[in-house]
């Protein structure tokens, strides 16, 4: 008697992971049978990324020196079409997810109707349900909603210690809730028979981390600064220009080439531009102190003291630029330019020397280097008169090197 138990009991378990398994093969999730289209750009559409521009909007891509620019409009509509044949009595519903409700509604393109809600996590969109009689039922299109960059310009903001500081209005790295989102969309195809699901197909279509980064020259392309000047209109960049981040020569000492979180980087000649100050700035501090002939503005001798070169700043994606500076259009967002610092006491009197020193080779070396590059403090250039006077205090060397918090140089654009 015993033993009949055992068996019906081990005859009914496998009836049940039968019917289960059955029921689990009918249910696909990211199923091969939906077709997604993402965007037109052809690197972006095979991982389903994508970049959203608005409507009517016209912008140059292409950020490099190298690039053969061109100019992309309005955001391609998201295709998702099912593939596998359909019977006539299966009916379907569409439903879309958007995973941050910021991150706005959508809007439907397709042939047939639905409904849409905000919810705390974000938008839900279901449509009817689509019999045989409704054309095209088997393919979803829609369109994001456009994300814009709030504010409009350039606003002041705190610094990192909570101080008033003449700029500083970006989020600093990645805020991807508010300022640099990372669009994603979940989309699921339910297929009902006789009012019963017998089958499920899921597609997300989620911004990847080079498409996060162009979004956000997107969102920058017409900001102001303080509601002055120009727009920005800096170009976006294409994929390919996005990369992972070079290694430095071991001389070029200092910070990596980017404070960004993303891990990639834009690169267009800063690299090489770093280098080569670096080389100028050695060897012109060897041959300075070997021949102990540098002389300050009343002819006194000055010891040269051994100040290292410091990378501090390299490439900024447009929010990190826009906490740190004022430069709607500023270089350090095309990857042509870095910020480099003396290794000394900050408005010290090696530090003044230091700076002086680094003047001077790269003057020296000038149509080598063929960039462009002044003296700054706290953003502000080292006008022509401070390189020639010595007011306050009078210690022999030109105000713009003992005001000088670093040097910012450039490729020439």
């Amino acid at each position: 008697m015993q033993g009949s138990n055992i068996k019906r009991l081990l005859l009914y378990i496998s009836l049940f992971i039968l019917v289960n398994t059955a029921n689990i093969s009918q249910a696909e999730v990211f199923s091969e049978h939906l077709s997604v289209i993402s965007s037109a750009d052809p690197d972006s559409n095979a991982i389903q990324s994508f970049i959203i521009i608005k409507k009517g909007t016209f912008i140059t891509q292409g950020i490099k020196h190298s690039s053969k620019q061109n100019t992309i409009s309005q955001q391609t509509p998201f295709v998702i079409k099912f593939t596998d044949k359909l019977n006539t009595n299966q009916i379907l519903r569409w439903d879309i997810k958007v995973l941050d409700k910021q991150h706005g509604t959508i809007k439907l393109l397709s042939e047939f109707s639905g409904a849409g809600r905000m919810l705390n996590s974000g938008y839900h969109w279901q449509s009817k349900r689509l019999d045989n009689q409704i054309k095209n039922r088997h393919q979803l299109i829609f369109r994001p909603a456009p994300f814009s960059h709030q504010p409009a310009v350039y606003k002041k903001g705190k610094g990192p210690k909570g101080n008033r500081r003449k700029y500083g209005g970006g989020t600093r790295n990645i805020d991807e809730k508010k300022y640099n989102p990372k669009f994603s969309y979940d989309v699921t195809l339910t297929i009902f028979e006789n009012d019963k699901v017998t089958g499920t197909h899921k597609a997300n279509l989620s911004m990847d981390r080079i498409d996060m980064i162009r979004q956000e020259y997107i969102n920058h392309y017409d900001i102001k600064r303080y509601g002055r000047g120009d727009n920005g209109n800096i170009p976006i960049p294409k994929r390919d220009e996005i990369s992972s981040i070079p290694s430095k020569p071991e001389k070029l000492a200092g910070n990596p080439l980017t404070e960004s979180q993303y891990k990639l980087i834009i690169n267009d000649g800063m690299l090489d531009l770093a280098d080569k100050i670096s080389t100028a700035y050695t060897d012109t501090l060897k041959k300075l102190k070997a021949e102990n002939s540098f002389y300050d503005l009343h002819k006194n001798k000055l010891n040269i003291p051994d100040n290292k070169l410091w990378v501090t700043s390299g490439w900024r994606n447009p929010e990190r630029n826009e906490w740190y500076s004022n430069a709607v259009n500023g270089i350090h967002q095309r990857g042509g330019a870095v910020d480099l610092i003396i290794m000394a006491p900050a408005n010290s009197r090696q530090s003044s020397i230091g700076y002086w020193v680094l003047w001077n080779a790269l003057e020296e070396k000038k149509s080598e280097i063929n960039a462009y590059w002044q003296l700054e403090s706290n953003g502000r250039p080292m006008t022509t008169r401070e390189f020639k006077q010595d007011i306050e205090p009078a210690n022999g060397i030109p105000d713009a090197f003992d005001k000088a918090d670093h040097l910012h140089a450039n490729v020439k654009y």
